[in-house]
């Protein structure tokens, strides 16, 4: 767990003993939830952690907490200690961060926390490689899934005071429009969130997610243990870029935002992309495993490609880069090659 999580954990104890207002208490358990939803092994954690507090600490007598989390980590060090176990799967210094943090579980009335017995139930629906899924969301907002791609979203989206969903590779949204319960797509490291509007976003493991607005306006935000940077808002024509290395957001002007849903027809552009990218793009539509015996790393390619036979795609590739190839069922074998 990292520290950003024990900082959410450690507030919503802090808001809990002190704090009258149930927004509040609500709006933090509605964050931790959808930390614990994102992943079955994180509610077993979350337990472990209460056990290895209730075996190990002691209840600090101020409030220095409020000051850091190093300041939280510093005044646990100086609490004795009786037999102290670290688990391991937590390095020394996140275990006395989660003793600092789950001090509260026992400070008040010795009941662990209710919030991870209000599990939400999430429906997940899947485009398998090669095919493209239209979802009908309980809202009525309509998604189009491309190859290899999965939707999350809550069974009660309906009645949901805000329509969350996850993404998981590639999508376009056409979303009903309701101004009392804004829509937020979660993908990856950024957070997209609409009232009513269509826009396709772009969220492939280990690359950079993109969000490009067809109509309506968005506003895209940097996603960091579920609190957000200040968005980017977006314009019909516009897209924004999550840079991975920088991890900043970069906003830019496209000519046709249409461009960017043409997979939904079964074609694919390709402007100077790398090939790396292009073997993964097609082994989505096609679902094909691509095995070349040498690196493409320097080379790009630039071409438009109806919804044609994967064939015909590999003779342009062929020409291109002065390969040869073979197609056994569902592999294609790549020898040789040369950037232009």
């Amino acid at each position: 767990m990292d520290q950003e999580i024990w900082k959410l954990v450690l507030e919503y104890l802090a808001v809990k003993e002190n704090s009258r207002s149930n927004a509040e208490i609500k709006l933090l358990e509605e964050r931790l939830n959808d930390w614990i939803a994102n992943d079955p092994d994180r509610r077993e954690q979350l337990e472990e952690a209460l056990s290895l507090w209730q075996h190990t600490a002691q209840m600090p007598e101020d409030e220095s907490w409020r000051e850091s989390f190093q300041g939280i980590k510093k005044q646990i060090e100086q609490v004795p200690k009786r037999k102290l176990k670290i688990l391991k799967w937590w390095p020394a210094a996140t275990a006395a961060a989660i003793i600092g943090a789950l001090v509260f579980f026992v400070a008040g009335d010795k009941k662990p926390l209710t919030l991870v017995q209000n599990q939400i139930v999430w429906i997940t629906k899947t485009a398998a490689p090669g095919k493209i899924v239209n979802v009908i969301l309980p809202d009525s907002s309509e998604i189009w899934l491309n190859s290899s791609s999965s939707i999350s979203f809550p069974e009660n989206l309906k009645h949901a005071d805000i329509r969350n969903v996850k993404l998981n590779g590639e999508a376009f949204f056409k979303v009903k429009r309701d101004p009392a319960h804004p829509f937020i797509v979660k993908s990856g490291k950024i957070q997209t969130r609409v009232l009513g509007t269509s826009f396709n976003i772009r969220s492939w493991k280990g690359y950079g997610a993109e969000v490009t607005v067809l109509t309506g306006k968005v506003a895209v935000s940097r996603d960091s243990a579920g609190v957000q940077t200040a968005a980017v808002h977006l314009l019909p024509n516009q897209k924004v870029i999550y840079n991975i290395k920088s991890t900043q957001l970069m906003s830019e002007n496209v000519d046709d935002a249409k461009a960017s849903i043409d997979w939904r027809t079964g074609k694919m552009n390709f402007d100077r992309t790398p090939m790396e990218d292009v073997f993964q793009i097609i082994s989505r539509k096609y679902a094909v495993k691509i095995v070349t015996d040498q690196s493409f790393k320097n080379c790009e390619l630039t071409a438009k490609f109806d919804n044609i036979e994967i064939s015909e795609v590999m003779k342009t590739i062929s020409l291109t880069f002065d390969i040869h190839y073979t197609i056994n069922k569902q592999i294609i074998y790549i020898k040789g090659g040369k950037c232009n």
